[in-house]
């Protein structure tokens, strides 16, 4: 059997592009490269001369973390005698990574409350809310791209949602917004950022806009705002624990006193009498005293402890980089703008050029078969 051999000519220049061919395809059309390099140069310019100027104030700090555990064993074992259980107080508080201060800032509760906060505007101390919805008025251009993609790309969410505003709260527990709430608090999260630092152990926040007095002013309040979150959830369990043992301190010293009454005014009633009835009821009575007082000495104790706990839960910030007004622009970076749309205009334009010709061919093949 005669093995087959394949005996056509290899011709590379079937299998490689020829540089030659492109090369004078480009020189042909190297007035329509430069000029829509040129257009899309323009544009850039238009872009990066007419962008709002942007302002950024930052802060950087460390979170103390306390590591504490508190321990009530003495105490249980003697508060169970009074039908008081302390198991739920085992330990301090959790600590809350700073991992999570991200989405804590993110939080519609939070920002909500955010929006709430008083802010220095034109020499008058007005809530957040009311400047955004201020400063948010009249023309920008910032305003102008947000309305043509949403008439645009946006189009056909806008004509099938639902504009109706809620009318009802079916629980307390549901946050509904209406669309004002919602454009501010997509706009703070937009102007806000926190991020923290897993290695090096720190935070920093920092805040965006075109003044830099209100991008200090803005990172001050999230700054506070945030450390204040922080501390309430972090003290929650200690909080706990302390409004659980005032309660029932106040409520075994009520009762303490009462046994020491009883006991006082049954010793007062039964002077000189030494029976044998008498004898046992003073022994029960000096009993319950005793059981009482030990419960309430030692509730006194955890109270104090309580206390201590919530002071030693409470976590410190170290603050590393202070919040302060930004007197050079971070944006926008004009030389990078230009840059992008000069080089997104020379790629159009040669990648055109270099398509035309063969687009141009398998339109007139497609058209002359059918």
């Amino acid at each position: 059997m005669n093995k087959q051999t394949d005996t056509r000519p290899n011709n590379p220049e079937e299998d490689t592009i020829d540089i030659i061919a492109l090369a004078r395809q480009l020189w042909l059309g190297r007035r329509w490269i430069l000029k829509t390099t040129l257009v899309f140069a323009i544009l850039g310019v238009f872009i990066a001369l007419f962008s709002p100027v942007i302002y950024t104030a930052e802060t950087t700090f460390i979170p103390q973390l306390n590591t504490s555990k508190s321990s009530n064993s003495s105490l249980k074992g003697l508060a169970s005698l009074a039908g008081i259980d302390l198991s739920n107080m085992e330990g301090g508080s959790k600590e809350i990574s700073p991992l999570i201060y991200p989405k804590l800032a993110k939080a519609t509760s939070f920002n909500l409350e955010l929006l709430a906060e008083p802010i220095m505007y034109k020499d008058t101390l007005v809530p957040l809310e009311t400047f955004f919805t201020e400063t948010n008025k009249g023309f920008s251009v910032k305003k102008l791209l947000g309305t043509i993609k949403k008439y645009t790309i946006g189009l056909p969410g806008l004509l099938f949602s639902n504009q109706k505003e809620p009318t009802s709260k079916t629980n307390t527990s549901i946050i509904r917004l209406t669309a004002a709430q919602e454009g501010l608090i997509k706009m703070l999260k937009e102007t806000i950022s926190v991020s923290p630092n897993e290695k090096e152990g720190f935070l920093t926040i920092a805040a965006i806009h075109e003044d830099p007095l209100i991008a200090a002013q803005l990172t001050d309040l999230v700054t506070s705002k945030l450390q204040e979150e922080i501390i309430e959830k972090r003290l929650e369990k200690a909080k706990h624990n302390l409004l659980f043992v005032q309660e029932e301190y106040d409520l075994n010293n009520r009762e303490f006193q009462a046994i020491q009454n009883k006991l006082a005014q049954f010793k007062d009633r039964n002077q000189n009498i030494s029976t044998a009835r008498f004898m046992s009821n003073l022994q029960r009575l000096e009993a319950d005293y005793s059981i009482a007082l030990n419960v309430v000495q030692e509730l006194a104790s955890q109270l104090e402890q309580a206390k201590i706990q919530v002071n030693r839960d409470t976590p410190i910030f170290t603050v590393i980089e202070p919040v302060v007004v930004p007197t050079e622009r971070s944006a926008p970076k004009r030389g990078l703008i230009v840059s992008i749309w000069l080089f997104l205009g020379l790629l159009l334009s040669v990648g055109y050029v270099l398509a035309k010709e063969p687009l141009q061919e398998l339109f007139s093949n497609i058209t002359s078969k059918s």
